[in-house]
């Protein structure tokens, strides 16, 4: 996206453009509310002041408007420039929501391999706001949605979004919002045993393909889809729970339903969850193109993006099924038993220091792909490669493809769904590459955004391509 002059952001505004959902806000000068450009406000264009992020409106004294709720609403996609340091530095710190969100700028700057005067100044450019701001904007939104949405005590409200005292988390609160936390009280709302908490996404969102290809690719004892539901086990301290996703009854948003998940992992649960069904893509961002629409098309990302690298590999050169089957022996021979849940087996994916050396040519896995899960994880173990860190996408490719046993279309498929990355294409997918040959698509149309052309082909000509051209006489 090229800079946007305030008269831009005004024309955007007054449009109500929904691609720009996302990447900047607006305030109104006469009431001290901030919004999205899709708000159906109408507020005169001398009343408008322009802001690059939340974090920068708030601390300017503005409060998030109850119609468009910018402080709820699915964040953007940056995929230009150096936005895209930004972009990482944001799902970096989105990612470790759950290490207590004691990531400071420093180590933050360090795993973008940038310093930290460089980081602060990108983040003051794109977003209005230092790195510290923006994390305390996000623990104060996660804690108006508990508030707002469940009946939780605000004293484990506070502690679940990362204060580390009630009387910070107040302090923080009332700076912010002007009021208490318990002024935005869920009215009416009851103790419950399942905790409900929305995950907005930007319309459309086509949740029957995303939910049929994490069906395809669940992790065995981990995942499962049924009835169109998404349900992956959390292990904790006491075992195991889980949580499950679907559309909300009434549309505009997906439902995250926790079971027995300790409300301390819920933050952190809830951004992988975000980041897995990618919710902040914003799909008028993508071209329409001959033969193909965007319709709601999103890229299934990752929830523990070495489980999710390890299956990819166990995927090269055989059918999904097949890829399965032996994801479901090697869970099994490796992975922990966490207990049983209707009737079956709830397992912990093996974590890196299990196969690093583990004899996987036993379960009937072939040498080299055997080879490269291993040498995968003990790159991981020696962070050679690292799925958090998020630096230098190119980098990170030429670290998996220097590993043995792992080509094009596994570095690929690793970047598209691990490390985030938009235009990871996997040209030598069968389905990718007859679609080429046949010129069925304009790939120029889709610069920067080729993993979502991937799944479009996918999902819309894989009935047609996957069939073998019939032989001319």
């Amino acid at each position: 996206m090229t800079t946007l002059t305030d008269h831009d952001c005004k024309t955007i505004i007054a449009r109500r453009d929904r691609r720009y959902d996302g990447r900047f806000y607006f305030g109104v000068k006469t009431t001290r509310i901030y919004c999205r450009p899709v708000c159906p406000a109408r507020p005169k264009p001398e009343n408008i002041l322009i802001f690059r992020s939340a974090s920068e409106a708030e601390k300017n004294g503005y409060r998030p408007c109850l119609r468009c709720r910018p402080d709820a609403a699915p964040g953007s996609k940056l995929l230009a420039g150096t936005r895209n340091t930004v972009t990482r530095a944001l799902r970096l710190i989105q990612e470790r929501s759950d290490d207590g969100g004691e990531l400071g700028v420093e180590a933050l700057a360090d795993a973008l391999g940038v310093t930290d005067r460089h980081l602060r100044r990108l983040f003051d450019e794109h977003l209005g706001a230092s790195p510290v701001e923006i994390l305390i904007t996000r623990r104060l939104h996660f804690a108006k949605q508990l508030l707002q949405e469940t009946a939780t005590p605000v004293a484990e409200i506070a502690f679940a979004a990362g204060f580390h005292s009630l009387r910070r988390f107040n302090e923080a609160f009332k700076d912010r919002y002007r009021q208490a936390p318990t002024a935005l009280r869920a009215k009416g709302a009851a103790p419950a045993d399942v905790l409900a908490l929305r995950l907005p996404v930007h319309a459309p969102y086509d949740w029957d393909v995303v939910a049929a290809y994490l069906a395809r690719h669940a992790t065995a004892g981990i995942e499962r889809v049924e009835g169109g539901v998404y349900r992956r086990y959390l292990a904790s301290g006491h075992g195991f729970g889980f949580v499950d996703v679907a559309p909300a009854p009434k549309g505009g948003h997906l439902l995250a339903r926790y079971h027995d998940v300790p409300l301390a992992a819920v933050r952190g649960c809830h951004e992988r969850l975000k980041i897995l069904l990618d919710t902040d893509h914003n799909p008028a961002d993508l071209p329409a193109d001959a033969g193909l629409a965007p319709r709601g098309i999103r890229v299934p990302a990752s929830f523990e993006p070495f489980e999710t690298a390890v299956t990819i590999i166990l995927g090269q050169l055989v059918s999904t099924a097949a890829a399965r089957t032996k994801q479901g022996v090697l869970v099994e021979r490796f992975g922990a038993v966490l207990g049983a849940h209707e009737g079956r087996t709830i397992r912990a994916f093996p974590a890196p220091a299990a196969l690093a050396a583990a004899p996987l040519e036993e379960i009937g896995l072939p040498r080299v792909k055997a080879g490269a899960i291993r040498a995968l994880a003990q790159a991981v173990l020696s962070g050679a490669i690292d799925f958090g860190a998020h630096g230098d996408l190119a980098a990170a490719r030429d670290a998996l493809l220097a590993l043995r046993g792992i080509g094009p279309w596994t570095a690929a498929m690793i970047a598209m769904r691990c490390l985030g990355d938009p235009d990871a294409f996997p040209a030598t997918d069968l389905i990718v590459q007859r679609a080429r040959e046949r010129k069925l698509v304009d790939e120029t149309r889709w610069s920067a955004a080729r993993a979502y052309l991937t799944h479009c082909l996918w999902r819309d000509l894989s009935a047609t391509l996957a069939k073998k051209p019939q032989e001319t006489s």
